[in-house]
Order: structure tokens, then sequence, then C-alpha cells
């Protein structure tokens, strides 16, 4: 046995569960413990880098004056009716029979509804969307987000393969960050690179502190590993 070894390795153990404790208890900001503070600091961060609105709403501009005529089914009757209320507000006209919808408006204006309505709740102001359309805000991204992605099929379909790429677009770089994020409040990572720094560095050597405590402790009680190298024989 090796005591210095052997001693060295319990400390680093023990402190290491210390740690571990402190990290688990509420003590973070809002009564969050460590692990909670660590990963709304980090959904902080990226909702600060997916701000895409300004391109999509840009993009959507692009196609104002585009018409646009798809049917899309949708899982009930029930998605139906509220799927409508969002292609009616954009101004297209909307026949719904059970759980089908005949579409036919501007692909531009509706790119645009569907951008502001994802604006307003990636800047978590969900109010605008219950207000406009009198149910839940993220639900209306939902329908949003799955009458898109029937959208671009029926538009492939239909051969538009641009109109296709640009509602796809919109869906992955609008619709789901706002769905995403909606709640957290952004930051930045110029603001905050001390802290984030500090979760990084503290990430790696927390790793390394428990990996050195079992190791000083096995070879405190004597156990170790050797390469052996095999005899040749003649």
């Amino acid at each position: 046995m090796n005591t210095a070894k052997l001693w060295k390795g319990i400390l680093l153990l023990v402190s290491f569960v210390v740690v571990l404790v402190l990290i688990f208890l509420p003590i973070y900001g809002d009564r969050q413990n460590g692990l909670e503070y660590s990963d709304n600091f980090f959904n902080s961060l990226a909702k600060g880098s997916s701000n895409y609105m300004p391109q999509m709403r840009k993009l959507a501009q692009e196609y104002v004056g585009t018409p646009v005529a798809v049917e899309l089914a949708v899982e009930s009757g029930y998605q139906a009716q509220k799927t409508a209320l969002l292609y009616t507000e954009a101004g297209a006209q909307v026949e719904v029979a059970g759980p089908v919808l005949k579409i036919n408006g501007d692909l531009g204006n509706i790119l645009l509804q569907s951008v502001d309505d994802a604006e307003a709740m990636f800047n978590n102001q969900g109010e605008q969307l219950r207000d406009r359309y009198q149910y839940h805000p993220q639900e209306a991204l939902k329908h949003w987000w799955g009458s898109f992605k029937n959208m671009e099929a029926a538009l492939t379909k239909q051969k538009e393969f641009k109109q296709a790429k640009v509602v796809t677009e919109v869906m992955s770089r609008a619709l789901e960050p706002a769905y995403n994020f909606y709640g957290i409040v952004p930051a930045s990572v110029g603001a905050n690179v001390a802290l984030l720094t500090f979760m990084l560095v503290f990430y790696v050597v927390y790793t390394l502190w428990y990996g050195y405590g079992i190791f000083e402790l096995f070879e405190g009680i004597g156990l170790s590993m050797e390469k052996s190298e095999a005899k040749e024989e003649v």
C-alpha cells in the first residue's frame, strides 16, 4: 500500500462528492440546481444565436404575388378548423371538409404571416397569437408546422421545387426555433464569455477530478496496471 496516494485518492473522491451535492442543491438563480441553471444558460445562448426572423421575412417577401393552390390532409377535423384560422388570417381562401383543407392564396403572404407568428413567439409574446386565433399560441405554431410539412409535399408533387424549398426553410429557421425556445430569455455569447469559459473548463476539470481520484485510490491500495510484453519463444 501507498498511504500518501491512498489519502490523496480519498480526498479527491470525497471533494468530488461534496461538489456533486452542491451542484444538485437549488441554490442557483431562481432556486434552480446546477444542472437546471447550466441547461437554461446554454439554451439562452443557443436562442441568442438562432434569430433568423429578419432573413426569413426577407425571403418570404420575395414570394409575395406567387399564387399557391394545395390540398392538405391533416390528422383531424379539429386540427383542420384550427389550421384554417391561420391561413384565413394570411388572406388565403380556405375550404374545410373534415380533415382536409383546400387552400388558395398568396404564398408570400402565407409565409409572412407564419414568420410574424413565429417572431412573436420567439420574443415570448405568445399573447399576440392567443388574441389572434383564440387558442394556445404553441398549438398555433404546431398547426403552422404540420400544414407546412404537408404543403412542402404537395408542392413537390406539383414539381414546384423552389416553392417547396422556401416552405421548408421557413419551417426549420422560423417556426422550429420559435416553438423550441418559447419562454427562454435570449443571451449573447459575447456578454457571457467569462461564465461560458468557466463552465466549459469546470466540466473538463471535474471529469478529470473523478478519474484521478479513482486512479490514486487504486494505486494507494496496491492495484496498478502495467503493459506486459510477450516473450518470443524459440
